[in-house]
């Protein structure tokens, strides 16, 4: 028989090991946060360096769905279309604007290593399909070229997305705001800031409906729920998902989340609702819409997945945080999937005054109230493809 001395020490030797299993006394540390250092490379590395920061690049849920192939003079990136969120985004549209983000950090990489970068979008249309070949997505041609080094290619390993509060208080300002604006704008891709408070407002509401959505659809939360990783372990075994070091909660809040056991499906979907509401809502200065002529247009998919990269890079520069919240668009492509009506769409292009444009990316922007952690990432040698 233990006795009672005994079977607290035993007890307190499980808690020692459940806190170590479950990186409680670690952040952001271990092989899988090894890519966020390692970052620029070395001149050994060849075509390969850019990669190194293409991999660090925005991505949805940090599925992280590229592979890339590298040639003479030249990259080739695929969609690895196994890598998808399934009924979150059935035309694997944010796929490719994780995609179009990889490119434009290669290009940012690329161009600071002494290389000219040329892209080539493949063209084509997103549809549904359950084959997971990859698919080519891009075509980058490198020739030599004078290294050019700026503020984006320096943003790229802190760039890091906060789900955390936001100084509600602190106005972004216009000038800023135009300046971002313009990073982004052409032809087929444009932003709006929603400053005005009663038109935040509204889009603030449309994307609580839009999350409330997501959870009382059974499919919808259940493809969420497996990119979700917890403990050191399983960080490890996967490098990519979302992490509890990355929710944005505070640093006792994420101790006692890590050490507690894990929660079923729906506790976490209503903890993500009330976030998403009390929290990333409720504290923001700016929300912002990335919209285009056609958002299943697949290069105009990889030129939003660009822009979002250079805007949210740009942002970091100007120590500013930002966070996708594009629950009303992957509600709007789940309702083109299964044939229902839609009204997130007229709604998203009647509050920022875009007609002809549709929504691809809802975010928001502000001042953060604390730093955000890095996010797991597969090795490089994981992501090349022969």
């Amino acid at each position: 028989m233990i006795g009672g001395g005994a079977a607290a020490g035993l007890a307190f030797a499980g808690a020692i090991y459940r806190a170590w299993d479950r990186g409680v006394w670690s952040s952001s540390e271990g092989s899988a946060y090894a890519p966020w250092q390692d970052w620029q490379g070395q001149a050994t590395d060849g075509l390969q360096r850019p990669l190194r920061a293409a991999i660090l690049a925005s991505n949805p849920h940090d599925t992280q769905p590229w592979l890339f192939g590298v040639g003479a003079g030249a990259i080739t990136v695929f969609a690895d279309r196994s890598r998808h969120l399934g009924s979150f985004d059935p035309f694997r549209r944010e796929m490719h604007l994780g995609l179009g983000a990889a490119v434009e950090n290669l290009v940012l990489a690329a161009r600071s290593l002494g290389w000219v970068a040329d892209v080539v979008p493949a063209p084509g249309k997103l549809g549904v399909s359950p084959d997971d070949t990859p698919l080519l997505a891009a075509r980058v041609t490198l020739a030599p070229a004078p290294p050019t080094r700026d503020t984006l290619f320096d943003a790229i390993p802190y760039r890091h997305t906060n789900r955390g509060p936001y100084y509600a208080d602190q106005p972004i300002g216009g000038e800023r705001l135009k300046r971002l604006a313009a990073l982004v704008a052409s032809d087929a891709v444009r932003v709006a800031f929603v400053e005005d408070a009663s038109a935040r407002g509204e889009l603030a509401a449309l994307i609580v409906e839009a999350t409330e959505r997501i959870i009382g659809d059974p499919q919808m939360s259940a493809d969420s729920a497996r990119w979700f990783r917890t403990g050191r372990r399983d960080i490890e075994t996967h490098r990519d998902g979302v992490t509890i070091d990355t929710a944005g909660l505070s640093p006792l809040m994420t101790a006692t989340a890590k050490f507690m056991p894990d929660t079923d499906a729906n506790s976490a979907d209503r903890y993500w609702l009330a976030m998403t509401k009390d929290t990333q809502l409720s504290t923001a200065p700016i929300l912002g819409v990335i919209l285009v002529r056609d958002r299943l247009d697949m290069p105009t998919a990889i030129e939003a997945g660009r822009a979002w990269q250079r805007l949210q890079l740009a942002a970091t520069a100007e120590r500013l945080a930002a966070q996708p919240l594009n629950q009303p668009v992957e509600c709007i492509d789940r309702s083109a999937m299964i044939g229902q009506a839609d009204s997130f769409r007229p709604a998203i292009v009647k509050l920022t005054a875009t007609p002809g444009w549709e929504p691809t990316f809802v975010f928001r922007l502000g001042l953060a109230q604390r730093p955000a952690s890095p996010s797991p990432r597969r090795a490089l040698r994981e992501v090349l493809r022969s």
